[in-house]
């Protein structure tokens, strides 16, 4: 909306500069092709963000679909163990995978986010004591066997997710976005004379699509936050819930 708001109204201060313009006509030419420079640079910076949060939409979606496949070996592995320890496993697997998804649904809100933060570890803790402890009793080598190691790619995709979530598109690019958009605006009013209604549309119809393509894209690169959500990885982490029941 800022964006929008920005571009429109730079270019009706472009279009008032254009009243007082007495340049030659070569010097409009000149001014024509800086403009559609510009607009080809505009679309590179796109088309570059716009790949980073593409990649970084699949990455996540990916990243969550293994977390599930990691946390449900990890749960199935409890059975290798006696009924009471299995209890106890399971008891805290399911700590941890709520504390996972509490986690991710309060991603603006520190306060639950901390808390559920540190439930997980908690819960990844008493995980992975209970699984070195019973690993020292006769007869465990092969549930420790098994069980060590899908904890580990467990709480090692966890890791993966975390950085995940803290990626996104360069500051700096960002910036050179929206000042080329700007600017692009800005140059479109100054070369502007008298518009018919076609060029009218023609105007608006170039900020308004501009400005919903780089929100999109700054969405897209914003996968458990945005509209554009990567659903079917976020639901392969809650149906975790059903191993509970």
């Amino acid at each position: 909306m800022f964006l929008f708001a920005g571009m429109f109204l730079l270019f009706f201060v472009g279009k008032s500069v254009s009243k007082f313009n007495v340049a030659k006509p070569e010097v409009d030419s000149g001014m024509k092709s800086l403009q559609g420079a510009l607009l080809g640079l505009l679309g590179l910076i796109l088309a570059f963000s716009f790949g980073i949060s593409g990649s970084k939409y699949e990455q996540t979606r990916n990243i969550l679909v293994e977390e599930a496949n990691d946390i449900g070996t990890a749960v199935l592995r409890a059975d290798l163990y006696n009924d009471s320890i299995r209890k106890v496993f399971r008891t805290h697997f399911e700590t941890y995978v709520e504390a996972r998804i509490r986690l991710y649904e309060n991603l603006s809100d520190t306060g639950p986010y901390l808390k559920y933060k540190a439930e997980m570890q908690g819960a990844q803790d008493r995980l992975w004591k209970l699984a070195t402890d019973q690993s020292k009793l006769p007869n465990m080598l092969i549930p420790s066997n098994q069980m060590v190691p899908a904890l580990n790619s467990m709480f090692d995709i966890a890791v993966s997710r975390d950085v995940m979530f803290k990626t996104h598109v360069p500051d700096l690019i960002l910036y050179m976005l929206f000042t080329l958009a700007l600017v692009s605006s800005f140059l479109t009013g100054l070369i502007s004379g008298k518009m018919n209604v076609k060029e009218w549309i023609i105007v608006l119809s170039f900020i308004f699509f501009s400005t919903l393509i780089i929100y999109t894209t700054l969405d897209l690169g914003r996968p458990l936050r945005g509209f554009i959500k990567a659903e079917s990885g976020e639901r392969a982490i809650t149906d975790l819930r059903e191993l509970f029941k």
